[in-house]
């Protein structure tokens, strides 16, 4: 069973305790301190080892963790430290948080190490702590706690070519002629449930090839119909993609309509699946209506075919041949990749035409406009309610003034019997001089 996605809860090892000792020998009373230091706790690293086919390891055994680190001993000796986790994966294993989904690492060359997790550090022992004003210290630090996390580990295979067609169109079939891997084959769709992975020898060469075998795509493929996006990423890393069609028909459908729906779901998928170099393979030549559907299928889709036969094992050293020259052949010779699908927008202009009749529609409600203003200005404005206050404010005013006025008329005669009484004084004191 082949396992490309597992779930890991890992923890790094603890570091180990410091150490409170005291020297104590024959004729030394007081050595003085010489506790040890604690070792530190084991990592967990992983490792890519082309080895390792899929993640089917930490399938059933999710929880790992390392070794902690040894406590400090007497005489200075420190702990020793914890033992490292070594995990290997596969070649094209990313690393995501759980969770959040962020990418922590991946994984692609053999021989990659990661340190996914540090382990704890160790304490110090009392005689780090040692000095002329403390000379027996018993103090020491613990250890320091390895640090935890779970994972999703997510393998993309890496091959030089992935297979990529409908189901039944005779992928697994070919897998089984071109290499040692051996994929069930039925009669019946989705009969590959998993990625296989097998390798193309050729010791004239002295060199190999590295073939996947992806389960069928249907329409809505992009959208998680049928096995969906958990086998669609496989084929990511793959530098050649071969498009396997059915020429035959045999599933009712046509073969340039099932290379226009291939096509199609892999731009919705990814715009860098649509951008790879690809090679068309017409399967089933054997059978009666083949020959007739390949020369529409060449007329209306204008690339190279390679016309093969799994039943018969005709057009299949041809097709070794030009596997080889597109992916490790000279440049000159390996296929390019297609031209990006540019999708035209709407031009503006039409609409353009048909917004100008209404421009000149629009004098029309301009009249309505001015017409607005007269009904404003028969509201109330003409009679402002501001006029009376004017009226009233200047009778009050008046009243005031003649108050003040009647004050002063009512003052002024005292003030005229007053005077003539000073005069009179004034005369009486001439007269007795």
């Amino acid at each position: 069973m082949f396992i490309d996605e597992a779930k890991v809860i890992l923890k790094s090892g603890d570091g180990g305790h410091g150490c409170v000792s005291f020297r104590r020998e024959k004729f030394i009373p007081k050595g003085g301190p010489d506790g040890g230091n604690g070792g530190k706790g084991g990592d967990i690293v992983l490792l890519c080892d082309r080895n390792e086919g899929d993640l089917q390891a930490y399938r059933w055994q999710p929880h790992r963790s390392a070794r902690n680190g040894t406590p400090g001993m007497g005489r200075q000796c420190a702990g020793p430290d914890g033992t490292d986790l070594i995990m290997p994966v596969p070649p094209g294993t990313q690393v995501l948080e759980e969770g959040t989904g962020r990418l922590v690492a991946e994984l692609t060359e053999h021989g990659d190490r990661v340190v996914l997790l540090a382990g704890g550090k160790g304490g110090l022992g009392n005689m780090n702590f040692k000095s002329s004003v403390n000379q027996a210290p018993r103090r020491t630090t613990p250890g320091y706690p390895g640090e935890k996390g779970e994972f999703r580990l997510v393998l993309k295979t890496i091959a030089d070519i992935g297979l990529v067609g409908y189901p039944n169109a005779g992928k697994s079939t070919l897998t089984n002629l071109l290499t040692a891997a051996r994929p069930k084959t039925a009669p019946y769709p989705f009969t590959t449930l998993h990625v296989n992975v097998g390798v193309i020898e050729y010791p004239d060469r002295f060199d190999r090839i590295v073939m996947a075998d992806i389960p069928g795509l249907i329409e809505g493929a992009h959208d998680n119909r049928g096995l969906g996006h958990q086998f669609l990423r496989h084929i990511e890393r793959c530098t050649l993609l071969v498009f396997i069609i059915d020429m035959a028909g045999s599933e009712n459908r046509k073969p340039w309509d099932d290379f226009k729906v291939l096509e199609r779901e892999l731009r919705l998928y990814s715009q860098v699946l649509a951008g790879k170099p690809r090679v068309i393979v017409a399967n089933k030549l054997d059978l009666p209506d083949a020959p007739k559907y390949l020369k529409e299928f060449q007329a209306r889709v204008k690339e190279r075919v390679i016309p093969i036969s799994c039943f018969s094992g005709d057009g299949l050293e041809d097709l070794r041949t030009q596997l080889w020259n597109a992916v490790k052949g000279p440049v000159d010779q390996r296929p390019k990749a297609p031209a990006p699908v540019v999708h035209e927008l709407p031009k503006p202009a039409k609409p353009a035409p048909k917004a100008k009749p209404a421009k000149k529609a629009k004098p029309v409600a301009k009249p309505a406009k001015k017409a607005a203003p007269k009904a404003k200005a028969k509201p109330v404005k003409k009679a402002p309610l501001k006029k009376p206050p004017k009226k009233v404010a200047p009778k009050a005013v008046p009243k005031k003034v003649k108050a003040k006025a009647k004050v002063v008329a009512k003052k002024s005669p005292a003030k005229q019997k007053a005077a003539p009484v000073k005069k009179a004084a004034v005369r009486t004191k001439a007269k007795k001089k």
